[in-house]
């Protein structure tokens, strides 16, 4: 289904027969955030031997059913590996042009007035300024006009976080990037995407479903805030005191009637008028006071075997029913996941999820989650090295400190920040969503430390359980598995998901493994080596060579063997009770014939019979000598 190439040559093809084949690929597409393409190139395609490049070499992946691009952009990163079984394989994480727009800095400018479309243009003629033309971007589509101001200012942020923080965060909207007769184009709408009448519903192709539900952002009595009156003397800032009857809040009387008073600031650091502000601050709760639900859901896109449906696209809106789960309206997907070789069945979310946009930081994270360092070093000393980097990068910020906490923010600000250290007697933490948080990292007072990546050289500890109790290492030494993925830093230690365990070396001492199978043929343990092959389960033992095309097969009471290892049935075997059966030739001396040996037994078959070789040379001796010498 999918066509993928590099630099214009083919890298995979649907053709299950070619050479030209991946071991995996994954498309991830979010409304407001970079596309990605994930890849494993096995050794066996013929591009494993060309030169990979990053931020150089373009990556394009299109729907053979539909002719349509689904993503197209750069090698990010690439890293090399041999797994446990000597398979040597290159992983490449790519991600879409929108991208580019990481990679030029916006300087310190007041724009005072200009429209939407003026503020973009002139952000991309400065990103055009500063890159090379491939990166190049220019405006498309733009059909925002709801700026409450036309004040912006932009403070050495790059492109993309300036779009984000002085547009989409305050009016909305949606970016995309495109290519236009060869030049891409930056297109900003209201929103991106079209509505189907193709139904997700039970019972059709919804495989499974979760809803979260989200009410933290709901402020019922609005203090909208507007520019800072005296930033030499005081933090005072504009309020709506003069056009609301001498009242510096807005409520919201359904809200209060539903969730009672919840007080909250927004500051609109641009508005200078008093009435712009109130306006602001109506349509902020307007827009705001509302009970968030992401629905996460694993559905079957049948368009990939049925023309009557149309395809699941991010940002597409679909009829959404689940009787049992009282769910029947249109919702918007705003994520989706897909699987080159399972384009049936992506995951996708649905939900409030559009004011979310990659930033700087959220990439530095991905660079240390798939391994950016191409040199062969250390992971841990990679990782060292991208922390220093990361540390060495933010001199930049702001050191507040109060009373009972010590705050390093990204303004002086709390109330307007958005990249936030915080230290009190509670713990520490790092949030990326304001002074309130989330703290996604962060170590506390009770002992608990939460973060997405931990590199360590050494980790200790008396207990490990992941977050499912899939996997578990208790006290005593004893491991637990059922299903997770564990995967150490240069990859010769990990558990998959389905249990699986894959290590270069394995070493007890004093210990023993206790193995459980689902059914009594499941291959336990299985050991390769060339044209070796080794299996074991509670049934039986198996050892082939695939270069001598043979096989044996042990059995508690029996010993078997075969010709050929695609044989059903053996050549010969001997059994616990003594008895040995071989269909063929056999040598014992001088005797050669078509034979069986059971025990003490000769047996001669011939013609569907079988004679005592024993008693018939008994015969023949007595008939010939009468029994005596």
């Amino acid at each position: 289904m999918y066509r993928i190439t590099i630099n214009g040559q083919l890298l995979h093809e649907p053709d299950t027969q070619s050479r030209y084949r991946l071991s995996a690929g994954r498309i991830d597409d979010e409304v407001n955030q970079i596309p990605k393409f994930s890849f494993k190139l096995p050794v066996s395609n013929p591009r494993y031997e060309d030169e990979l490049k990053d931020r150089k070499d373009i990556i394009e992946v299109t729907n053979t059913l539909t002719s349509e691009i689904e993503f197209e952009g750069t090698l990010l990163t690439h890293s090399e590996s041999m797994g446990a079984d000597g398979h040597l394989s290159k992983n490449g994480v790519c991600e879409g042009y929108l991208g580019y727009l990481c990679d030029s800095i916006q300087p310190y400018h007041h724009y005072e007035s200009s429209t939407v479309e003026e503020f973009v243009a002139a952000l991309l003629d400065i990103h055009n300024s500063n890159v090379s033309e491939d990166k190049r971007i220019y405006l498309g589509m733009c059909n925002i006009s709801g700026d409450n101001t036309n004040s912006k200012t932009t403070a050495y942020r790059n492109t993309l976080e300036e779009i984000r923080v002085n547009l989409i965060e305050r009016i909305g909207g949606e970016i995309r990037i495109r290519k236009v007769e060869g030049r891409l184009v930056l297109d900003y709408m209201e929103q991106i995407g079209s509505r189907s009448s193709t139904k997700i519903q039970l019972a059709d192709n919804i495989v499974a479903l979760s809803v979260d539900t989200d009410s933290t952002n709901i402020i019922t009595r609005l203090i909208p805030l507007g520019y800072q009156l005296h930033p030499e003397e005081s933090a005072e800032r504009l309020t709506i005191a003069s056009v609301n009857s001498d009242c510096i809040y807005l409520d919201d009387s359904n809200a209060i009637d539903q969730f009672g008073i919840i007080e909250g600031t927004v500051i609109f650091d641009d508005i200078t008028v008093p009435a712009n502000l109130k306006t602001a601050g109506q349509d902020y709760l307007a827009n705001n006071n509302r009970v968030r639900k992401a629905y996460q859901a694993q559905v079957l896109d049948l368009s990939t075997i049925n023309s009557a449906y149309t395809a699941v696209k991010c940002g597409w809106t679909y009829p959404f029913l689940n009787e049992f789960m009282s769910i029947d309206e249109e919702l918007r997907v705003m994520r989706r996941s897909v699987d080159i070789y399972k384009p049936y069945a992506p995951t996708i979310e649905i939900g409030d999820r559009a004011e979310r946009i990659t930033d700087i930081a959220t990439r530095t994270a991905r660079l240390i989650e798939y391994e950016l360092p191409k040199q062969k070093l250390d992971i841990l000393a990679s990782a060292k090295a991208t922390a220093t980097d990361l540390i060495n990068a933010g001199i930049n910020g702001y050191v507040v400190v109060n009373g009972n906490e010590i705050l390093i923010m990204d303004t002086p600000d709390k109330s307007t920040a958005t990249k936030v250290w915080r230290w009190n007697s509670g713990g520490f933490g790092y949030s990326n969503n304001g002074y309130s948080g989330p703290y996604d990292t962060a170590i506390t007072m009770n002992g608990a430390i939460v973060a997405d990546f931990i590199t360590a050289g050494v980790l200790r500890g008396l207990e490990i359980i992941n977050g499912n109790g899939t996997f578990h290492v208790d006290t005593n030494g004893n491991v637990t598995a059922s299903s997770m993925d564990i995967n150490n830093g240069n990859g010769i230690f990990r558990v998959l998901p389905n249990g699986t365990v894959q290590a270069s070396a394995l070493q007890m001492t004093g210990g023993r493994i206790n193995m459980s199978t689902a059914t009594e043929t499941y291959d336990a343990i299985t050991l390769n080596c060339n044209e070796w092959d080794l299996q074991l389960t509670p049934l039986q033992l198996m050892l082939k060579n695939t270069s001598a095309d043979k096989k044996v097969l042990i059995q508690a009471g029996a010993v078997y063997l075969y010709n050929s290892i695609s044989d059903q049935s053996p050549s010969a075997y001997i059994s616990s009770s003594g008895d040995a059966v071989l269909h063929g030739a056999i040598t014992a001396g001088s005797i050669s014939s078509q034979a069986a040996i059971h025990g003490d037994s000769l047996l001669f078959e011939q013609n569907g019979n079988t004679y005592n070789v024993g008693t018939l040379i008994s015969a023949l001796w007595n008939e010939v000598f009468g029994g005596g010498m």
